[in-house]
């Protein structure tokens, strides 16, 4: 009886494999909250995370409870894990949730600086060159680039939105525009066309139907416009934006 009563050495040693696991499941609780990741990915740790440090836990509660005996461990593993994974999904739930919210916050932030682009842009539109929409290349593109800026992204998207219902069954010609002292410059003509076949690609993705754009490459030996108010060689670059009403 009193050798029955006796814990052996391969119990003990399974009991302190437990422990070492919740103790090791806590330490773990104290690291610093990793930021969320998104994507395709994401392998779910607050659940996996859970079901862990709820199995450890649950297995010392049930060696607590039943004095060593096996079952008891057992059964609180088991029933430790099933509460970790529901606080697992949980905090995989608010991190989802907040991965939702950040990208909603950059998405309005895009946004609302676009249309502050847009504002500014009609403003001076309207107190310059009222029967022309103008854009200077440098919202889009920078320096001589041909492949467009974020920010550049942005202002295309909300184009896009405004025009994608106004007049649905207009064609608008994006026209690039870049001063040259020789007119028959190549480079010149290879910025314009590149840049114009981008803005377009940018407004396809953006939700407007291919048929509807065209292009025009325009070398120029002047400015296309000068504002009073800016640098009087902004618009060497620009993209004009044409509607053909049919």
């Amino acid at each position: 009886m009193f050798l029955k009563s006796k814990l052996s050495s391969s119990r003990v040693a399974h009991l302190a494999t437990l422990a070492s696991l919740a103790l090791a499941a806590a330490a773990a609780g104290c690291s610093p909250a990793k930021e969320p990741v998104p994507g395709p990915d994401k392998t779910f740790t607050g659940t996996h995370m859970g079901a862990l440090q709820g199995a450890g836990a649950g297995a010392v509660t049930g060696a607590q409870l039943s004095a060593g005996a096996g079952p008891g461990v057992a059964v609180g593993a088991g029933f430790g894990a099933v509460v970790g994974l529901i606080n697992g999904a949980m905090a995989d739930s608010s991190e989802e949730a907040e991965i939702r919210l950040k990208k909603g916050i950059k998405k309005e932030q895009k946004r609302a600086f676009a249309q502050e682009v847009m504002a500014e842009h009609y403003k001076r539109r309207a107190a310059i060159h009222p029967a022309r929409d103008i854009f200077p290349a440098d919202i889009f593109f920078s320096g001589d680039s041909v492949k467009m800026c974020p920010s550049g992204v942005s202002v295309v998207e909300e184009i896009a939105r405004m025009n994608e219902f106004r007049l649905p069954y207009s064609r608008i010609i994006v026209a690039s525009y870049a001063k040259a002292v020789n007119p028959e410059s190549t480079y010149a003509e290879h910025l314009t066309e590149e840049r114009a076949k981008e803005f377009v690609n940018q407004l396809v993705r953006a939700g407007i139907e291919p048929r509807r754009l065209e292009t025009r490459v325009v070398v120029v030996d002047a400015p296309v416009l000068i504002d009073p108010f800016d640098n009087p060689t902004r618009y060497d670059q620009a993209i004009e934006l044409i509607p053909v009403d049919r």
